[in-house]
């Protein structure tokens, strides 16, 4: 069964994006991969007999894990599945699987990052649960330093970072402010601070409905602050100029759709070599004039 998805949202997530960490599953848990998770268990709901039963065998736990709209199995790694159910059993070792039980588990994957909201957490015999949800969809990575921090389109980030330039996914380079700590660890609770990480996520989702989706590799916000600039990062490590967010008024720049026909544009025409950024190091679709640079250095 599979989870209704956000329709106007594309996402270049790779098969197995979350491979390279590796965990061991605990002992005496049997995983059951199950599909995704229905809207239904959206909040948190516990439900268990009054009567309180320690299982005799291993707990079995049923996870619908997430997916890709029209994928049929779940994007996230082997590895990180394995992670997520020994948290969960971390809950249950020894523990009768009781209301509170439950209630820790749903608040311990509450606070874990990888939903939004709270997950649904039931008994569903005398010694398994299950477990739906809505899970985070991954957006992007965030470069802050020489690591790769994964974020969701709030702009939250996931309990997971990468070597700068590894996942595969695309990045929002230039970002001011830096990793945000609660309590000493990332905080995968709220989003990431700053204009700048907003304004790049607001301009990442429309380019990756078009046809040259392809040729975008990120957001670059370092011109943000100073200049009010967004550039689109493509997969050749070239520019293109944007200009002010996404959908507002900036005197002086094009509309957003007409920058975007621009670059739609580009993408048809062989004299640019199909390119959004004109097949040059740098291409300025912001202004009055389409401005093509031969010289400038990405």
């Amino acid at each position: 069964m599979a989870r209704k998805a956000k329709k106007n949202r594309a996402l270049r997530v790779r098969s197995g994006w979350m491979e390279s960490f590796s965990f061991r599953a605990a002992a005496g848990l049997v995983l059951s991969l199950a599909g995704v998770g229905a809207a239904g268990w959206g909040v948190a709901v516990v439900h268990a007999r009054a009567d309180s039963i320690l299982a005799a065998q291993p707990t079995s736990v049923e996870i619908e894990w997430p997916s890709l709209p029209g994928a049929e199995s779940t994007w996230m790694g082997e590895a990180l599945r394995e992670q997520i159910t020994a948290m969960v059993d971390a809950q249950l070792v020894g523990r009768a699987l009781d209301a509170r039980a439950l209630a820790a588990v749903g608040e311990m994957l509450t606070a874990s990052g990888w939903f939004d909201g709270p997950p649904g957490v039931r008994r569903t015999g005398d010694a398994s649960i299950g477990i739906r949800g809505v899970w985070r969809e991954p957006a992007c990575v965030l470069r802050s330093g020489v690591r790769d921090y994964a974020l969701d389109w709030k702009g939250r980030p996931f309990p997971i970072d990468y070597p700068a330039g590894s996942s595969g996914m695309r990045a929002i380079l230039g970002v001011g402010a830096g990793v945000p700590l609660r309590g000493g660890v990332l905080d995968v609770l709220n989003p990431w601070p700053g204009e700048d990480v907003s304004a790049a996520l607001e301009l990442l989702a429309p380019l990756l409905r078009e046809p040259f989706a392809d040729q975008v590799a990120g957001i670059d916000v370092t011109d943000y602050y100073t200049g009010g600039e967004l550039a689109i990062v493509t997969d050749r490590d070239t520019r293109v100029v944007w200009g002010g967010r996404y959908g507002e008024f900036i005197p002086g720049e094009k509309s957003s759709e007409e920058k975007l026909a621009r670059l739609r544009a580009a993408h048809s025409n062989p004299g640019y070599q199909h390119r959004i950024d004109g097949g040059q190091q740098m291409m300025d679709v912001s202004g009055e004039h389409l401005i093509l640079d031969r010289t400038r250095q990405p």
